[in-house]
């Protein structure tokens, strides 16, 4: 989403994004204010408060919210590719296909966003990211968006853990049978975290290769997604994608 405050010494990030929509800004502290998140109308005053800390845990969720979809943002991919399985569900006959399906999700059998999300729980990877990304997955269970990422060594001890529970309850597997994998998800609203879905064990890593000649990350962890794709077409998006939802109708 959006990363801690920080910046050149002169500006922070959000201090420069309210720069380039400063009506915009305006308007949140006007909204949160009107729904009693916030005492004062000020901007200003909004600005200072998230830069001090002192907002709840919902105000800090908009504000980060606010940044992120101003700017070119893993979540505003995410948000964007998700409108089109809202442009689905306005068809007559996908309407009557989930009614007689209350308990699934919006428009789950016909398109699903996978977030392919290569170190999540790694070491090397940053644990304010993952974070970002379980905010991303809980503000929008209702939808069709997984997750989707890469079980090595180095993976945080809860992720295998979970992962080797759920192979327990399914079967074939005993614990330390695999070295790595690719692991789908879900958010679980009950548990408030995500849930596996589906566990493919590999043999080879996700990139191949040593030291400087490796195949290339970003095309190694499409593939990983890829795997879990189940329906007859895929789109890739690049952290440029709004989230028009006129551009959705577009889509075949």
């Amino acid at each position: 989403l959006t990363l801690p405050p920080s910046g050149d010494g002169v500006n922070t990030n959000l201090a420069f994004m309210i720069s380039q929509f400063p009506d915009e800004w305006v308007f949140l502290a006007q909204r949160l204010h009107s729904q009693g998140a916030i005492q004062s109308t000020e901007s200003q005053e909004l600005y200072h408060d998230f830069m001090r800390q002192s907002l709840n845990d919902a105000c800090v969720v908009e504000v980060r919210m606010w940044a992120a979809m101003r700017c070119q943002s893993v979540s505003k991919t995410v948000i964007g590719a998700l409108q089109y399985g809202r442009a689905l569900a306005t068809l007559p006959k996908i309407k009557e296909h989930y009614a007689h399906f209350p308990e699934k999700r919006l428009c789950e059998d016909h398109a699903e966003v996978i977030l392919a999300h290569q170190t999540y729980g790694h070491s090397e990877g940053n644990p304010q990211n993952d974070e970002a990304v379980r905010l991303l997955l809980e503000s929008f269970a209702d939808d069709a968006l997984f997750l989707v990422f890469d079980l090595q060594k180095g993976t945080a001890a809860y992720l295998w853990q979970m992962v080797n529970d759920f192979l327990s309850v399914r079967g074939g597997y005993a614990h330390g049978a695999f070295e790595q994998a690719s692991v789908k998800c879900m958010w679980d609203k009950a548990r408030r975290c995500v849930r596996v879905l589906e566990v493919l064990p590999r043999k080879f890593p996700l990139r191949l290769g040593h030291g400087e000649y490796k195949t290339q990350g970003k095309a190694s962890n499409q593939l990983n997604g890829l795997r879990f794709a189940t329906g007859h077409y895929v789109q890739a998006l690049d952290c440029n994608m709004g989230t028009f939802i006129g551009e959705a109708f577009k889509v075949p």
